[in-house]
Parts: structure tokens; C-alpha cells; sequence
């Protein structure tokens, strides 16, 4: 026969719990680590008692180390090869039109820049590509809405047209050439 034997100090009575929350969580820590185990054999006739030894602060330090602690950084390669490429050490200082606007009946408004690559990010991404710029309105399809400036795109040799601006931005999220070249790749087989 088998019994397990714990003593746990709650409250039984809910305001009890609330006033005497922190005294009951610490019995209750206190109790688990001291928590003891009894054994009868009645074929033998003896009894044993082991005392259990986890410790649930030790558990929950590891468990908080999980969300809490930053990993080092990685030293074992020079900066200079883990630094990504940029928009702006590929295409110059200024990849996208300030501030691209349209109008509609209410008046203007803005366009999100990614979208409204310089003629000159147009000229590199085309060069890269091996394409050629054309320009047309891509956001607006008339009516009562025009835009002010018009999209950078890059006409390419299968036929394809890719927005030079969205090009530019892969190099905005810091990943490395490979995998942007991936991204290129997959733009322009249109996947």
C-alpha cells in the first residue's frame, strides 16, 4: 500500500486567500520541497518514508531565464561579414520619393513611399534585373482619385513588371545579399 502525505497550509475561505495570498504561496513552495512519501510493504511488515528534494524555485528561475535573458551576440565571425546590405548603400541616400500624394474628392493624401522608387533606384534595380524603367500609375485606376507621381517599374525581359520601389525594400529588413537574391529571384518569376 501506497499513501502520499502532503501538507498544504491554504485557507479554505476565499477572502482568506486574498489577504493571506503570499503566506499560502510560500507554504505551498515550503511544503512541495519537504513534501514526504510513505511506503508500507505488508508482505515484510515495514514502512519507509523518503523525503521528496525538487525545488520549485530552481524550476521556475529556468523557466523565467527563458523570456527573460538575452542571448549574447554572436562573436565568432568579423562585423564586416555579418553587416547586410542596405537600401541606402545600394540605391544612394534617398530610394523613395519623399512624400508620394494623391487626390480624391476629399482632398489629398499620402501614399505609402515604398511604393514610389527615384528615377534613380529605377535606373539600378533595371541594371540588376535586366530590365527596363517604365513609369505608370500602378495605385490609382481613375475616377474621381489621380496620383501625383507616377510608379518606377521595371519591365523585364520575360515580360514581367516588378515596382522598383518594392524591389528596393527587401534591402530594409537587414537580410543577408542571399537571401534578398532569393527574394529578387522569386519577384521576378512572379511566385
Amino acid at each position: 500500500m501506497v499513501s502520499v502525505t502532503t501538507s498544504l497550509n491554504v485557507p479554505s475561505h476565499p477572502s482568506a486567500q486574498l489577504t493571506h495570498r503570499g503566506t499560502a504561496r510560500s507554504n505551498q513552495s515550503s511544503s512541495a520541497e519537504t513534501a514526504s512519501t510513505t511506503t508500507d510493504d505488508s508482505t515484510t511488515g515495514t514502512s519507509s518514508t523518503a523525503a521528496a528534494s525538487t525545488s520549485t524555485d530552481d524550476a521556475a528561475a529556468d523557466f523565467a531565464k527563458l523570456f527573460c535573458s538575452v542571448p549574447a551576440p554572436d562573436t565568432s565571425t568579423p562585423a564586416a561579414t555579418n553587416s547586410a546590405p542596405t537600401a541606402q548603400s545600394v540605391f544612394g541616400d534617398n530610394p523613395w520619393v519623399t512624400n508620394p500624394t494623391g487626390v480624391g474628392p476629399a482632398g489629398s493624401y499620402a501614399f505609402n513611399p515604398m511604393y514610389f522608387a527615384t528615377p534613380q533606384t529605377a535606373e539600378k534595380v533595371a541594371q540588376m534585373l535586366g530590365g527596363t524603367v517604365v513609369e505608370s500609375n500602378q495605385l490609382v485606376s481613375g475616377g474621381n482619385f489621380a496620383q501625383q507621381q507616377p510608379n518606377e517599374m521595371v519591365e523585364l525581359p520575360n515580360g514581367n513588371t516588378v515596382n522598383a520601389g518594392l524591389v528596393a525594400a527587401f534591402y530594409t529588413h537587414g537580410y543577408p545579399q542571399s537571401y534578398i537574391d532569393q527574394l529578387i529571384a522569386s519577384t521576378v518569376s512572379n511566385t
